[in-house]
């Protein structure tokens, strides 16, 4: 089977993995030279049927990643569009605010310009917000699309009968046989090829 690998215990140990049910299913390993490598500290090989995913790639490569990224690139223009529109008014206040600095008492003046750095904080607060509710409609997307990815990765897992996935690039080597991003990934554009993304504020 090729998504069989033998790695020794002490390979496993610091790696992020997708422990499966299949592992608790396996026999115990038997007593006997193992066990006796075991008690003298030494290497134990065993046989784990292990698969490797790319991750990076199912997050450069999902229609939905892609999908969800054009939406929230669009929003993105809108509120930037909004927002230079604010800059813009902010740029003219404060120039009018200079000519004025001339003609108008202090008094008067200190009141324009407490009113002028209101404002400036006002339109810091609405990026701010913008950004905020943009971020949140992005992780919400994210979510739907990881869900479905998880329960696809899964079904595979058990198809193949994997109790180990680790995680591409946190592995030194491993044969091209045992990766499933592929598979995982045209399963993905199958099932969820487009996320709705909430329009930011709602």
């Amino acid at each position: 089977m090729s998504q069989f690998c033998r790695i020794t215990l002490t390979a496993l140990l610091g790696l992020w993995a997708l422990t499966l049910p299949a592992l608790a299913q396996q026999a115990p390993p038997a007593k006997g030279e193992g066990e006796k490598k075991l008690q003298k500290g030494e290497i134990v090989e065993v046989q784990i049927p292990v698969a490797i995913i790319d991750v990076q790639v199912i997050l450069v490569d999902a229609k939905a990643v892609k999908n969800i990224r054009e939406q929230i690139t669009k929003f993105g223009t809108q509120f930037e569009e909004e927002i230079e529109e604010e800059r813009n008014e902010i740029r003219t206040a404060n120039q009018e605010l200079a000519r004025q600095r001339t003609i108008l008492s202090p008094e008067a003046f200190a009141e324009k310009r407490r009113k002028f750095e209101q404002r400036v904080v006002e339109v810091q607060r609405l990026v701010q917000q913008r950004q905020r509710e943009l971020d949140k409609s992005r992780n919400e997307a994210m979510i739907v699309l990881n869900k479905a990815y998880t329960e696809i990765v899964w079904k595979i897992a058990k198809e193949l009968n994997l109790a180990v996935i680790l995680r591409k690039n946190q592995t030194a080597y491993a044969v091209p046989s045992l990766d499933i991003t592929r598979k995982v990934l045209t399963r993905l554009d199958e099932k969820l090829p487009t996320v709705k993304v909430s329009k930011p504020g709602k």
